[in-house]
Parts: structure tokens; C-alpha cells; sequence
């Protein structure tokens, strides 16, 4: 059995689900409500795997949590900044009250880098994840955020603009990877389940966008599925220019812990297992 903990499903895990790989494998979802409940469950051992930003790997390994990056589950996450009111641009920002889920780590350092390349100051809000930061928007407790879909549509409807599209200011920008505990690494449950999820980007390469599109609509992605059919994982490896500039980010911002890099807290072995052993099933 493998524990998994998202805040929204990766398109190659629905794909794996919705077409049948997935079935000899017990694999147990659990949507989670923010990268620190994240983290708490790794470090009790409730949770195996987790779908997370990358960047999320810095703080938790000085944490003190055994974890390795072993694939990249999107090819890119997709967000933008968005705000109500009458604000229009960032410098509007000043001073506003900006949602995040954790202030050191994950999609909050991207705000912090892109504000602060605006010299905008703003007062940041521990939320917690995507749908959560959606909520505070709309109920008033927050007066901008970082939104992917489907949120992002779902935030255009109520009202709130966008203000930046964060992919098209850093388009080297990595998607979210998968996240496991060291102790599973040779697992036999997490090379199956990596080669289910092979198997699922290769089914995503194969079928029209249409198909791929009403796949996302039935599991809930409504408005959002084409943006989120477009950003799919066209492979599980991890995108080392990525990881290079999370790494300029947090270096440009002075949180760059010494002596630790990405690349030597990713792991291909697993993947490399698996996909091997996806080659010789004929899968």
C-alpha cells in the first residue's frame, strides 16, 4: 500500500486511475490542505508519497524529514497572481495582505522573488494550499494570491483578475514532483506505481486533446481542463533547469541553505526500475 497526500490530483495519476493501471496497486489519496500538514505526515510515517513543489524539499530536509524527489508529476505549474478590488497591476500590491501557503518554501518564494523584483512589499498571510488561498480571497481574509487551476478559473469568475501569469515571467518554472519518504525508495509498491503513472503519461501522449480534455472535466477540473491538459508531464524525469532556477531564486532571495542542492536530493533509480520494468512487461 502507498499513502499519497495532493492538494489537486496530477493529470498522469487521473490518467493511470481512469484507465485501469492503477488496479493491481493499492494506492490511498488523501487531498491535503497545506505543505505543512504535508511535511507532519511524512515525518510520522502517514504518508509515503506526496505530490508537492519541489522547492518544498529545501525546508523539509532541514527539517530534518528523509525525503528524495524521484519524478515530476506536471511539466510545469501553472499560476498566476491574482487580486479583487480595483487593483490592476502588481505595484498596486503595497501593502495588501498576500495568502501563501508556508512563508519560507514552495510557491511562496516565487511570489516573494516576483514582488520583489516589482520592489513591492506586501504582508504575507499563512493560508495554506491552493483551495484554501481561493477561500481567503473570497471571504476577505486575504487580498491577493497565487492561483493554478482549477482555482484560477474559478477566482476569473467571482471576480478577481489576474494581475501576472507567473509561467510566462519564468518559463523555466518546474512543475510539482513526487515526494517520498527514503525508507519506500526500493519499495516494490512504489516502482509498480511509478510505472502505472508511465504508463498514464504515455496513454496522455497518445489520445487527442479532446479526449484528454473531457477525461479532466469528469474528474472535476470543469473550466480549468484544457489549461491543465496543456501543462501535463509529458514524462516522469525531472527537468534540471528547473531545479536550477528554484535554486537562483532562493539564492537571489539569501534562503539558499548551505551545503544543499536539489540535484543531490533527487533519486532517477526508482524511475529507471520502474520504467525497465515497464519495458520488459511489454507496458
Amino acid at each position: 500500500m502507498l499513502r499519497q497526500s495532493h492538494f489537486v490530483p496530477p493529470v498522469s495519476y487521473l490518467l493511470a486511475s481512469e484507465l485501469g493501471f492503477l488496479r493491481e496497486l493499492e494506492v490511498v489519496p488523501t487531498r491535503t490542505t497545506s505543505s505543512k500538514e504535508q511535511l507532519r505526515a511524512l515525518l510520522a510515517g502517514e504518508q509515503d508519497v506526496v505530490v508537492t513543489a519541489i522547492d518544498n524539499l529545501f525546508e523539509w530536509t532541514r527539517a530534518g524529514a528523509p525525503l528524495r524527489l524521484v519524478a515530476q508529476v506536471e511539466a510545469t505549474t501553472q499560476l498566476g497572481i491574482h487580486a479583487g478590488g480595483n487593483v490592476e497591476t502588481l505595484a498596486e500590491l503595497a501593502g495588501c495582505r498576500f495568502a501563501v501557503d508556508a512563508p519560507d518554501n514552495g510557491f511562496a518564494l516565487l511570489a516573494k522573488h516576483l514582488l520583489g523584483e516589482a520592489r513591492v512589499e506586501v504582508d504575507y498571510v499563512v493560508v495554506g494550499g491552493v483551495r484554501e488561498r481561493l477561500e481567503a480571497l473570497v471571504d476577505g481574509r486575504a487580498d491577493a494570491t497565487l492561483l493554478g487551476p482549477p482555482f484560477d478559473k474559478l477566482a476569473e469568475k467571482a471576480g478577481f483578475r489576474q494581475l501576472a501569469d507567473v509561467n510566462a515571467l519564468l518559463p523555466e518554472l518546474p512543475g510539482q514532483g513526487l515526494v517520498v519518504r527514503a525508507e519506500v525508495l526500493e519499495s516494490g509498491e512504489l516502482q509498480g506505481y511509478l510505472g502505472a503513472l508511465a504508463r498514464g503519461v504515455a496513454a496522455g501522449e497518445a489520445m487527442n486533446d479532446s479526449g484528454g480534455i473531457e477525461l479532466l472535466e469528469r474528474c472535476g477540473y470543469q473550466g480549468a481542463a484544457a489549461s491543465a491538459w496543456a501543462a501535463r508531464g509529458r514524462t516522469l524525469e525531472v527537468d534540471h533547469r528547473g531545479l536550477e532556477l528554484l535554486t537562483r531564486i532562493r539564492s537571489g532571495l539569501g534562503m539558499l541553505p548551505e551545503g544543499m542542492s536539489l540535484k543531490g536530493l533527487c533519486d532517477a533509480e526508482p524511475l529507471r526500475r520502474a520504467m525497465t520494468g515497464s519495458a520488459s512487461l511489454g507496458g
